[in-house]
């Protein structure tokens, strides 16, 4: 994907705060590999918490691990819990949450047998409809402290080395490297970046729990050109974050050059509630930390980096307008062929028989999709949609057969591109057509 229609990105401050992690490394040999699913530019890998299985974001982003939904037919038991509260991105209030400690967690070979987690309850967060993923939570820093962490984007895998990085290791021979600060256990990196033919300096949140490639704070010294749109960037923990979309000239990872990124500027009112570092400028994302292998090396304030095959990825953005989620499931009815005799019938199977052919109906769960905001004047609203409108057809495909992932990849898909939408709305089905408009 190139660029997410989705920002899942937390910020927590959480006073008085420590996590001492118990890592258990199980493997015999000297590496844990650990497949993850990249969703939105973001890294989901399969956790096993206290016995359950968990979907989770691995966000260097975020100093706490965080837990936000349940699987549905099973129960999450957390011990040793104190009543804290939180403050996140977004316009909403503070929540109040729990601390839970001496927790157990286990990703293939690596396990923590003292895993600190903050349980936010009765959460509205709904990632699961924006993502199209049920995802669980959110795992911190405790996991990246616990070794050398490679980031293999092209493998969709995380690497965990038992052996630490050493003056001309052959494991970072050909990557870059980047100094990197820590804050409250959070990286920090430096790079330059050019807006409007200005050269800046900027400080950032190496941030892979943000979708978006890279986000800067608006002030009197760094300032969005004036090629820009207002849209909504994403959800964090208090509500949703606004802000304008722009693109700079380039921006500089030692010597390589990304050129004609695409930018976000968050409204502060968004940042009102929590405490930022008092020299940072921003956060760096998925949609470029993804085009780089990466070692990170917390132990020794270093990462190494190198260009992997998306490096050359054009920087995209929806260009309709239309943001979709899931809204609730429905029955769907598919058809089978079936030869030869009825055989046994399931419960969720029905037999229609036509002269000598037999079909079997399969009757399956499928997600509902919605309109949940709209740019302002964009192609989408420009055609006649609103929020709420159910989406039944995109392109002659049924909206059932397709992912929230294949809808956003179409809506970034070229410029002046025909999209053929059937919609439901109070019960009402018609038909409009729009064109994708690329506007920066």
């Amino acid at each position: 994907m190139r660029n997410c229609f989705l920002i899942v990105f937390f910020f927590l401050t959480v006073a008085t705060l420590q996590s001492q992690s118990n890592f258990i490394w199980n493997s015999k040999k000297d590496k844990i590999k650990i497949p993850f699913e990249l969703t939105h530019n973001l890294i989901i890998v399969d956790v096993n918490f206290n016995g359950i299985p968990l979907k989770m974001i691995a966000d260097t982003g975020a100093e706490m691990n965080i837990l936000f939904s349940f699987p549905e037919k099973d129960s999450v038991v957390l011990s040793h819990t104190d009543k804290i509260q939180i403050k996140g991105v977004g316009k909403g209030e503070s929540l109040d949450a729990y601390l839970s400690k001496k927790n157990h967690i286990k990703i293939k070979d690596y396990e923590d047998t003292n895993f600190e987690i903050v349980l936010i309850p009765s959460q509205d967060i709904s990632i699961i409809n924006k993502l199209g993923v049920p995802i669980n939570g959110i795992i911190g820093s405790s996991f990246f402290e616990s070794g050398v962490v490679e980031i293999n984007y092209q493998k969709k895998q995380i690497i965990l080395h038992k052996n630490d990085l050493h003056q001309n290791d052959v494991r970072t021979k050909k990557h870059h490297v980047l100094d990197v600060e820590f804050h409250e256990n959070k990286p920090y990196v430096q790079m330059p970046i050019s807006i409007q033919d200005n050269e800046k300096v900027v400080k950032l949140l190496f941030d892979t729990g943000l979708g978006d490639g890279l986000w800067l704070f608006e002030n009197d010294s760094l300032k969005s050109s004036n090629h820009f749109f207002v849209d909504l960037l994403g959800v964090g923990l208090s509500g949703e974050i606004l802000g304008k979309r722009s693109r700079i000239e380039q921006i500089k990872l030692d010597n390589l050059v990304l050129k004609d990124a695409l930018v976000s500027y968050p409204d502060s009112v968004s940042f009102n509630q929590i405490s930022l570092l008092k020299d940072r400028n921003g956060s760096l994302g998925g949609d470029i930390i993804k085009r780089f292998n990466w070692f990170l090396d917390y132990e020794n304030k270093r990462f190494y980096f190198k260009k992997n095959t998306q490096f050359n990825t054009p920087f995209e953005y929806n260009m309709s307008g239309i943001e979709i989620q899931h809204s609730g499931l429905q029955w769907v009815k598919e058809a089978v062929r079936k030869e030869g005799g009825i055989g046994q019938v399931n419960m969720d199977e029905f037999v229609f028989e036509d002269s000598s052919k037999r079909y079997n109906y399969n009757y399956e769960l499928k997600p509902i999709f919605q309109i949940y905001a709209i740019r302002k004047n964009s192609p989408g609203e420009k055609a006649g949609l609103l929020v709420g409108d159910k989406i039944l057809k995109i392109n002659n495909k049924l909206a059932s057969q397709l992912s929230i992932q294949s809808i956003t990849d179409l809506f970034q898909s070229e410029e002046g591109k025909w999209i053929t939408m059937i919609v439901d709305r109070a019960g009402i089905r018609f038909t409009v057509k729009f064109q994708l408009e690329k506007i920066l």
